[in-house]
């Protein structure tokens, strides 16, 4: 049973719920306006009014939250001694023992400086599908996302250039990769698969396999011939 709630439930606690649910699942605002029956993303985001309401600061600090988490994660994981292959490796790694130190003990009053701060370059780090993305906008080769709060940009993670220099890979990414590949392995000794799809799949069966084998050669100890 769900227990009795011993304060008062607010309309200001219902956007907070919704604000979590934004941030912290993929595509959130797009679920969000699905599950309001919205048209459009932003009408989701002004879902409690005009920006008077605070709605928009609720979304900054759960972003500002959920960026913190996923850092603080990240430092524990390359403390652990986690693996980090691809052209962004060392930026992710400075990025997050630097990130970990440094917003240590913040504390932020307002939305606007949840915002502000968010901007850090140190925070500019997005889980993609089999990659994580150090985000560097001069650099990136992917279609750039508007933010939904502000001007600036992120990056598309699901439009992700595999030449991008700002990829990396962490020990997560790379165990996402061999599931991929297992299930690729599967389709392609399929013999009665159409030759086009069976083609695109070996292609990328071949690709992933050499992200894999790439990230195993660069442990430390490991084969680097």
């Amino acid at each position: 049973m769900i227990p009795v709630d011993p304060q008062r439930l607010t309309i200001s606690r219902l956007r907070r719920t919704l604000a979590w649910f934004i941030c912290r699942r993929p595509r959130g605002m797009v679920a969000a306006a699905i599950q309001y029956g919205h048209l459009r993303v932003q009408i989701t985001q002004g879902y409690a009014g005009t920006y008077a309401s605070g709605f928009p600061d609720d979304l900054a600090f759960e972003r500002w939250l959920t960026r913190l988490e996923d850092l603080q994660d990240a430092d524990r994981r390359l403390k652990a001694g986690e693996h980090v292959s691809g052209p962004a490796a060392g930026a992710y790694r400075s990025r997050v023992s630097g990130g970990a130190r440094k917003f240590a003990g913040r504390v932020l009053r307002t939305g606007a400086e949840a915002r502000h701060v968010m901007a850090n370059p140190s925070l500019q780090i997005y889980p993609g599908n089999g990659m994580t993305c150090v985000f560097a906008a001069s650099t990136a080769r992917c279609e750039l996302e508007p933010s939904l709060d502000d001007a600036r940009v992120t990056p598309d993670t699901e439009g992700c250039h595999p030449a991008c220099g700002n990829i990396c890979r962490t020990e997560e990414n790379i165990d996402e990769l061999r599931a991929e590949a297992v299930e690729l392995r599967v389709k392609v000794s399929d013999e009665v698969s159409p030759p086009i799809r069976w083609e695109r799949e070996r292609r990328r069966l071949v690709h992933l396999d050499r992200l894999i084998n790439e990230h195993e050669r660069g442990r430390p100890g490991g084969d680097t011939q």
